[in-house]
């Protein structure tokens, strides 16, 4: 900092001494339930209060010791008629209080605003007995000025510490406000190392800006590190991890209902323990989030009944992994192994990856109207451009292919990434070098020279490459044909039972990261999740590869490509994703179901059964669906999407949950879809447990 700005800075710190002794009136023991904290720095934080509960019951609270005092503000009114009980004035009270603080008689539902000291207050309300709940507080008149009051609210004693991403935070509130003081009273609680890293960071326009639109949300601050900004800022994805930040923003706006008061108010808790939940797919993670909610231990700040049925509803609809700062900065570790194996293709430059691919990139020219879409290794399928970027669909799969291939970084997997990259359209010499290699070639004989050693060991011999050529050749091309063939793999699930992805290893680098690996393709990757089959209750870890490359790439509308004169299109493949009798058709009562309708399609018949998906009135006509509460049914429905799906959306507007008996929860929207895509008729219907209070009316739960 210059010497000017020091000089300047030092003295407005003089400015604010100068306040607080001018505007201090005595210290003084106060009953906690007169005080109140009605703008704080932060929200409260769960842990930090059971962790002074149990300093409290080893040591004592020490509500006494000055180190631990909480200033608020008083009325001049409020205060003289407290020491008018005490019969001292207030000359007296200001030179002797602080060396033996009194009790304030302060009067029946009488506050005080606190500015600092909401967690020890909190703690000692939960764990002290009633005759020892009071606190000592440092009163000051209420005309207080601006800066003094920040200062008193940024106070350390007995506190929990700010993190880097919550002074992170502070500092961006006070540049948006202008406030050149604050910024700096912020950033001189960072340290060296940390200073230097919020400089590399503030040079990122991109990050900067996809951090700053979450600043609102002060919940998801507390795990935001700026020591692990090394992987944030290396990686050289800027817009991967920008698009992923906006991806917490858009999710929890959504589950907030875009209310910016009730998002300021979220606490650092409740965002940990709902992130990397799923609840419309994941049964635990319904449960734990209903009866959390129901609780009021989720949300607690949160406390109009109408706001939290509102939230409770959008929470167990949510079929996503809700992230947060902390679950970007965890799922980013995983890109760094694939970024290293794409970053190696093309010449070393300081741009981020994907302006390095897109300088590269040469697809638009080569074909205008229409874009490759990699299915398997050594299959592909054309779809029409449309209104589809042709870069990020062929830099999307460049990603995919090296997810594939990182965990075996060997010759044929480089290759593998430098042919896709040739086949989509990237050009450069790199690229070039490394399609000029064969490590089918340099195997084979590899192979041979080591059976030889085997075969004669401790014996010279004579190697003639000329006449083993044409054996080598053959095995090359043995091999060759093998691997030009397409795998054949199941489709995947979204859901399973037993083996599931557990919570802890939703993000970042975990035990199942190996695990489907050929399933990681674009049209599979963006197909409907009512699309994919479903096993169980619990997600499962291809569900949880989708989830985070979405989340970095966004999602794409592959479903409505269709290339006239073609056997094969995308939609077709996407739909063949679809089990169409993945589930034993279920029958209820006398009730219809699709039974007979499997039955006449045949089994592995997508060609019909896509006709099914096409003509669904027509397919369906005269049939109806049962929707079960229980074993009761609560009504019938003719089988068409549009009466299907606003039975379902009523029912969904009264919290209930739709389910199918096989398994797998479902939005509303997906209702018809699901069950053309799983030949069931009938429609399983759990209710909420409503949250106790009076509800508002319109699209809250009904009573």
């Amino acid at each position: 900092m210059a010497t000017s700005d020091t000089v300047i800075l030092t003295a407005k710190e003089r400015r604010v001494v100068k306040d607080k002794h001018a505007k201090f009136k005595g210290a003084a023991r106060v009953w906690i339930t007169h005080l109140d904290f009605p703008n704080p720095c932060r929200q409260i934080d769960r842990e930090h209060v059971e962790r002074l509960k149990g300093d409290f019951q080893r040591r004592g609270c020490m509500n006494e010791t000055p180190d631990h005092w909480i200033p608020a503000m008083i009325d001049e009114s409020i205060l003289q008629a407290a020491l008018e009980k005490l019969g001292i004035s207030a000359s007296q009270f200001k030179a002797t209080s602080s060396d033996k603080p009194p009790l304030l008689d302060l009067g029946i539902g009488m506050k005080l605003e606190c500015l600092h000291g909401q967690h020890r207050i909190r703690a000692a309300e939960e764990g002290l007995d009633a005759p020892k709940r009071w606190w000592v507080v440092e009163l000051y008149s209420s005309d207080l000025e601006r800066a003094t009051k920040q200062h008193l609210r940024e106070g350390y004693s007995y506190s929990a510490n700010y993190t880097t991403g919550e002074i992170f935070r502070h500092m961006r509130l006070c540049y948006y406000d202008q406030d050149t003081d604050g910024v700096e009273r912020w950033r001189g609680k960072l340290t060296d190392p940390q200073r230097e890293s919020l400089a590399l960071l503030l040079e990122r326009g991109l990050l900067i800006k996809a951090l700053d639109s979450v600043l609102h949300i002060q919940g998801v601050w507390r795990t935001f590190y700026l020591g692990s900004l090394d992987v944030f800022l290396n990686l050289k994805c800027d817009e991967e991890i920008a698009c992923s930040i906006k991806g917490v923003k858009s999710n929890l706006t959504h589950i907030f209902g875009n209310d910016m008061v009730t998002m300021m108010a979220t606490d650092p808790f409740s965002i940990k323990s709902i992130q990397s939940r799923a609840p419309a797919l994941s049964k635990s993670d319904y449960e734990f989030v209903e009866k959390q909610m129901r609780s009021q231990v989720l949300f607690p700040g949160v406390t109009d009944p109408g706001k939290r049925a509102d939230i409770t509803r959008r929470l167990l609809t949510t079929e996503e992994l809700i992230p947060s700062l902390y679950t970007v900065i965890r799922d980013i570790r995983y890109l760094i192994e694939p970024a290293r194996i794409l970053g190696a293709l093309l010449p070393k430059s300081k741009k981020t990856l994907r302006k390095r691919f897109y300088f590269h990139f040469t697809g638009v020219e080569s074909s205008e109207h229409t874009i490759e879409v990699q299915q398997s290794r050594s299959s592909y399928v054309t779809i029409p451009r449309k209104s589809l970027d042709a870069f990020d669909i062929a830099y999307q799969q460049l990603w995919l292919c090296s997810c594939r291939i990182w965990k075996t970084p060997n010759a044929y997997a480089w290759l593998q990434v430098a042919t896709l990259a040739d086949r989509l359209g990237f050009s450069c010499p790199s690229i070039g070098h490394e399609l000029k290699k064969d490590p089918n070639q340099g195997m084979i004989e590899k192979v041979v020279l080591e059976a030889l050693d085997v075969l004669r060991p401790n014996e010279g011999f004579a190697f003639d490459a000329n006449q083993a050529r044409p054996a080598i050749t053959s095995l090359k091309d043995y091999l060759d044909k093998v691997l030009e063939t397409p795998a054949k793999t199941a489709p995947p699930f979204i859901t399973v039972a037993g083996s599931a992805v557990p919570l802890n290893s939703r993000c970042g680098y975990g035990g199942m990261d190996t695990r489907d690996l050929n399933h990681l393709f674009l049209d599979k990757i963006h197909a409907p999740l009512h699309w994919h089959q479903r096993g169980g209750d619990e997600i499962s870890s291809f569900y949880v590869k989708r989830s985070r490359h979405r989340a970095f790439f966004g999602a794409l509308d592959l479903t409505g490509a269709h290339q006239p004169g073609q056997s094969t299109d995308l939609t077709t493949v996407i739909a063949s994703i679809a089990p169409q009798a993945a589930r034993t058709p279920l029958s209820v009562g006398e009730s219809t179901d699709l039974a007979s309708v499997s039955d006449q399609r045949g089994p592995g018949s997508n060609a019909e059964a896509q006709d099914i998906v096409t003509d669904q009135t027509s397919s369906f006509k005269g049939l109806v669906v049962t929707f079960l509460q229980g074993n009761e049914v609560v009504q019938e429905v003719p089988y068409d999407k549009e009466s299907v799906n606003n039975q379902a959306r009523e029912y969904a507007d009264q919290g209930k949950k739709l389910y199918l008996l096989q398994g797998g929860n479902f939005v509303w929207q997906d209702c018809f879809d699901m069950l053309v895509r799983t030949g069931c008729s009938t429609v399983s219907l759990s209710t909420v447990r409503p949250i106790s209070g009076k509800r508002r009316r319109g699209h809250d739960l009904q009573d």
